[in-house]
């Protein structure tokens, strides 16, 4: 984007093409949902009256012409101005008629198409009446469906007790029948099945039978169906490629590094290496015509080889997401695998250039925050407890997939979402407003507090901010400001 000082530019997501289909909801193995609004907010007419400048305005300075502005007190959305369109909202400082910013050199069209843009994205508001966050009721029950207990790799920080115990296609449409029936009850309007494990492609005929089945009973139900397959990568093969394809499933893989750095900690069953394989499987979807999404987890272990998964991610036009390693009891030990703040912010940093070197036409703001995101503002960290169930191999219902062991009941004689809505003894995924240290933080409705299971872990209590919450506040404006330079690099002028 080019700009002269007599012209006011600001420029937001709505301004590249295609711009809600470049909004990655990426949380695909946890509990969070898709984000409910969008951080694609156009340019809005302003009602009559003074206008002043928000509060609590967060500002980062992409260039020496450039600026990236939120408001974490708003709706959402990344506005870029130049240094026109920054001296434009200094204006509304104090309370201002649009009609008086001609008096201070603003009577250009420019001007004029930048206030709009400005107030469309809570950057300006009425005096009086600041904006509210307005959090969307979710309509999409998601379904966690551990397909098999088993897996052929040995991860020292995954949370499954593993076992030879896989879901019969009996249990499996017990399940889909009990999930489209409490979905219809409860009000909503689609259902995502994420398919997992254990290694969910090692029960492959199970998991194609049970989504055809499921489509059918969607469509008789009335129900949107979506899927995605949350594997290792390790034992895809082109026949299990293609019938994805086929049946529209998406894919989600893990690959924590490249080369030495995944296999320090996705060694197989038998100790060996299994970077390769996960490779050989990416291109192979490849060929297939699925574009996997990229599922990287940080610990100790590969804190400081997160970039170069990073590049092969974006040289492949693939998404990602970063999750921060979560304590429980099947990992190693905790020592070998807590990685310490500094570090954990010194690996965000080098991937964080990476994604700078190689900027993306889609947005980061929903992927590279744990799970956090910068898409639209929520009260809860995630969906445990309302629209979100997991169903063990058996048929058992919990809560969360980090507390699989823990059933409330069985889908062949229990509602599910019943189930997770009236538990008390579990995890409590608690309002952010409930939660001491969040209350009153500048980013309480973008991270909403951090994962109740890993707080939980570490503090002995769900009431208080995630450990990680200093790591979140320091990488949020660097996720603005990445927004920032993608817009500058795709926005159409």
């Amino acid at each position: 984007m080019h700009s002269s000082d007599q012209r006011a530019v600001a420029l937001s997501g709505s301004d590249i093409p295609g711009a809600h289909e470049l909004l990655v909801h990426s949380c695909e193995d946890c509990a969070c949902p898709p984000s409910g609004g969008s951080a694609v907010r156009t340019a809005a007419e302003p009602p009559g009256g003074p206008l002043v400048r928000a509060r609590e305005i967060v500002e980062c300075p992409v260039d020496d012409e450039h600026t990236a502005l939120f408001n974490p007190d708003g709706n959402g959305g990344v506005l870029i101005v130049n240094r026109r369109g920054r001296a434009l909202l200094d204006l509304f400082a104090t309370p201002l008629e649009i009609d008086r910013i001609a008096a201070a050199g603003f009577g250009d069209e420019s001007a004029a198409a930048a206030v709009r843009h400005l107030f469309g994205h809570d950057l300006l508001h009425p005096a009086g009446a600041p904006p509210d966050p307005r959090f969307a009721e979710s309509r999409q029950l998601t379904a966690w469906l551990h397909v098999t207990n088993k897996c052929n790799l040995k991860c020292p920080y995954c949370y499954v007790s593993k076992s030879d115990d896989a879901m019969s296609r009996d249990t499996g449409r017990d399940s889909v029948d009990a999930l489209v029936r409490s979905a219809v009850r409860n009000g909503f309007s689609a259902l995502r099945l994420k398919y997992a494990g254990g290694e969910a492609s090692l029960n492959a005929d199970v998991l194609l039978d049970l989504h055809q089945y499921a489509q059918e009973q969607c469509d008789a139900a009335g129900l949107t169906l979506s899927a995605v397959l949350l594997s290792n990568g390790v034992a895809i093969g082109r026949r299990l490629a293609a019938a994805l394809t086929e049946h529209g499933i998406g894919v989600m893989i893990s690959l924590d590094g490249i080369g030495e750095a995944h296999d320090a900690q996705r060694p197989t069953v038998g100790g060996r290496g299994s970077s390769h394989l996960v490779l050989r499987t990416v291109g192979r979807l490849l060929e297939a015509g699925v574009r996997p999404h990229i599922s990287i987890t940080i610990t100790s272990r590969n804190v400081d080889a997160v970039g170069p998964v990073v590049r092969f991610a974006l040289e492949r036009d693939l998404t990602f997401s970063f999750n921060f390693f979560r304590d429980n009891d099947c990992s190693a030990a905790v020592a070998d695998l807590q990685y310490e703040e500094k570090a954990m912010l010194e690996g965000l940093e080098a991937a964080f250039a990476e994604i700078e070197e190689n900027l993306p036409r889609w947005s980061v703001l929903g992927c590279v925050l744990d799970r956090g995101q910068l898409l639209a503002p929520r009260r809860r960290a995630c969906g445990v407890g309302d629209d979100y169930v997991v169903i063990d191999q058996r048929g058992g219902i919990a809560k969360c997939h980090m507390e699989i062991g823990d059933t409330l009941g069985d889908v062949r004689t229990v509602d599910p979402v019943l189930a997770v809505r009236d538990d008390s003894r579990g995890i409590r995924n608690l309002l952010v407003e409930d939660k001491q240290g969040c209350r009153d933080c500048t980013w309480r409705h973008w991270c909403s507090g951090g994962c109740a299971a890993a707080t939980f872990r570490a503090t002995g209590r769900f009431d208080v901010r995630s450990p990680n919450c200093a790591i979140y506040r320091t990488i949020y404006p660097q996720a603005v400001r990445l927004e920032g330079l993608r817009l500058l690099r795709y926005a159409v002028t």
